[in-house]
């Protein structure tokens, strides 16, 4: 049975609406650990809480998926929206909800090193998998559009060349290793003396690695023309995506063992392809390895989170570069006296230290623990140093960027300043929406 709950909202079940025997099987902390924070405290994608006996209160945080809250009985699934009106007005009351292209970010975010988008999604393969309608399964277009990125970023800059096994039946000649199982099998028995079944390395694209990918590309290509509504307003990206990377493996075989792709291997001289791999073997775990499946409308997926503040990080991130230039000028995750900032802006006009936080709370109000965080980045030593400010005394400009639900938000790092705070800013930034819900 599915709970569905909505980012940052509460939802309260009753003991006299369930079995008993599943009300009190509802654990007290949630079963999933996220990650933890900076404090070293655990971070849950909802929390679970007892106001009394007769009650159980689910209240979701800004990480979006399903798990189980009861293995085999109940899951949550929590759905990637955000109240307007609750943002605008303050008043739980009134709700107006807006869903969140999450997509729309993910493709935003196209160039960034693989190493940054690593950590967005986790997937819990070994738990019973969730029975879900195929419109709400955000996990496997998620995935798809991971992998499609990279395999652009891979395609762009030429698909690897290397050694790989073939296996033939060649005529009047021998080239390689007999093999002679086969070749008396194939050819001797059959009286076909001229012919032998040898193995032998060629050098080339047709690698297990290129096959593999072409492989997960086909999957990809099968599931969007069996759904061509899935991705709803994003679909032209993803075509143009398919469109860019499918001639690339023309020449690419489509032959490759089952078992070849689950034992599959990766150089790590090669980091697109080692992540692409990965993300490949997920897409492919979830399809069973049988293209058929990405056709059917009620679908089984393992319990997942996407982690919705890191997604929105580094969706700031790339705004950010489009602004300000590249890395010289917008440092991620700038390491000092063993505090990892989000951002640090130096430009001729700007020296700020920037944190992005995933809480549209931003809008009319602001969070004391968030403001004193981003003011003790902006006292580090090295940090000072970074941007030039080695001995000055002045007070570095610190700003939290959040996201808002309005379109087309001016991009001013110094517009809105903190009340009762120096230096301290905050500024919206438009997150993508789908309408017409």
């Amino acid at each position: 049975m599915k709970i569905t709950l909505l980012e940052h909202q509460p939802h309260s079940i009753k003991k006299e609406g369930e079995a008993l025997k599943i009300f009190e099987a509802i654990p007290h902390i949630c079963p999933y650990i996220l990650k933890k924070d900076r404090q070293g405290n655990p971070v849950y994608p909802f929390e679970i809480k007892r106001t009394n006996d007769e009650e159980v209160c689910l209240q979701a945080g800004y990480y979006i998926g399903a798990l189980w809250l009861v293995k085999h009985h109940k899951f949550v699934y929590i759905e990637p929206k955000m109240n307007k009106k609750q943002i605008a007005e303050g008043s739980p009351a009134q709700e107006e909800w807006a869903e969140i292209d999450y997509l729309k970010m993910l493709l935003s975010i196209t160039g960034l090193d693989p190493k940054d988008t690593q950590d967005l999604i986790k997937i819990y393969w070994d738990e019973p998998p969730i029975t879900i309608e195929q419109q709400k399964d955000t996990l496997t277009p998620f995935l798809m559009v991971q992998f499609l990125l990279l395999l652009k970023r891979i395609v762009r800059k030429g698909l690897k060349k290397s050694y790989y096994t073939v296996e033939e039946n060649l005529n009047s000649r021998i080239k390689g290793k007999i093999q002679l199982g086969k070749h008396l099998k194939q050819n001797v028995l059959k009286n076909k003396l001229t012919a032998h079944v040898c193995r032998y390395q060629e050098f080339g694209m047709d690698s297990l690695e290129n096959r593999f990918l072409k492989k997960v590309l086909q999957f990809i290509i099968s599931f969007k023309n069996t759904h061509p509504n899935y991705f709803a307003a994003n679909d032209k990206s993803i075509r143009e995506l398919i469109t860019y990377c499918s001639p690339h493996f023309e020449l690419i075989s489509e032959e490759i063992n089952i078992e070849n792709l689950k034992k599959l291997t990766t150089n790590t001289f090669f980091k697109e392809y080692e992540e692409a791999i990965c993300i490949g073997k997920h897409i492919l775990k979830r399809f069973s390895y049988n293209i058929t499946e990405t056709t059917q409308q009620k679908v089984t997926i393992p319990p997942f989170w996407i982690d919705m503040p890191k997604l929105f990080e580094l969706y700031v991130y790339k705004k950010l570069q489009e602004q300000f230039g590249g890395r010289e000028e917008v440092l991620y995750h700038f390491i000092a006296d063993y505090t990892e900032l989000d951002f640090l802006l130096d430009t001729p006009e700007y020296k700020i230290v920037i944190d992005a936080k995933y809480k549209p709370i931003y809008e009319d109000s602001r969070v004391i623990d968030d403001i004193r965080q981003v003011s003790g980045y902006a006292r580090l030593e090295k940090v000072y140093q970074k941007l030039g400010l080695d001995g000055s005394n002045e007070l570095i400009d610190c700003l939290i960027i959040y996201p808002s639900l309005d379109e087309d938000t001016n991009f001013n790092l110094k517009d809105k300043k903190i009340a009762g705070y120096r230096n301290i800013y905050k500024q919206g930034i438009s997150i993508p929406l789908i309408t017409n819900l």
